[in-house]
Formats: structure tokens, C-alpha cells, sequence
């Protein structure tokens, strides 16, 4: 049995959905501050799964321990949530539409 299990992960969509501008900066400078020096962390495993976990209500660290295939499970979600779909584009285009 996958240790994901222990972790309820079927809404991690939905609870990213959640997280707003201030979430994600605080994210980003947690993750700084361990060191993360990517130019862009959004593609970092390190600050997606430190995301994950801010949107999972979890520690960091219990998720970092998951097993390999389970903790590149939840990255993945992650970076399909920033960078794939049409839905976000869509939202993204109504946002900028709005703000003019």
C-alpha cells in the first residue's frame, strides 16, 4: 500500500484552487530560506511539494518523506495545476480581462 494513502491527496486540485498571491509568496520564501536558489522556483520539486503541503494543511516534511514515485505523483499535480490546461488559461485571460 502507497504511503500517499495517508495523506487525503484527491483534492490537491481543489485545495490549490484555494491558495491565493500571499500563500504562494510565503511559499516561495519558505522555500528561500532552505536554500532554494532556482531562478524560477514554481518549477522546483522542493517549492511544489512545500505548496502542496501549504494546500494540504500537512508538513512539509511528512510529504518530502513519501516514497519516490508517490512524492513525484504529487509534484506533478502540482505543475499541472500552475502550467496545464486550458482552465487556467481561461482564468488567466478573464483575470487580465478584468484588470483592464
Amino acid at each position: 500500500m502507497s504511503e500517499v494513502s495517508t495523506f487525503d491527496t484527491s483534492k490537491l486540485t481543489e485545495k490549490l484552487e484555494g491558495l491565493r498571491g500571499l500563500d504562494y509568496e510565503a511559499a516561495e520564501a519558505d522555500e528561500r530560506r532552505t536554500g532554494n536558489t532556482a531562478v524560477e522556483l514554481s518549477f522546483s520539486k522542493g517549492f511544489q511539494i512545500r505548496l502542496a503541503a501549504m494546500a494540504l494543511g500537512v508538513n512539509v516534511h511528512d510529504l518530502k518523506a513519501l516514497p519516490v514515485k508517490d512524492y513525484f505523483k504529487v509534484t506533478n499535480e502540482v505543475s499541472r495545476f500552475l502550467y496545464g490546461g486550458s482552465e487556467s488559461e481561461e482564468t488567466a485571460s478573464n483575470t487580465s480581462e478584468q484588470l483592464q
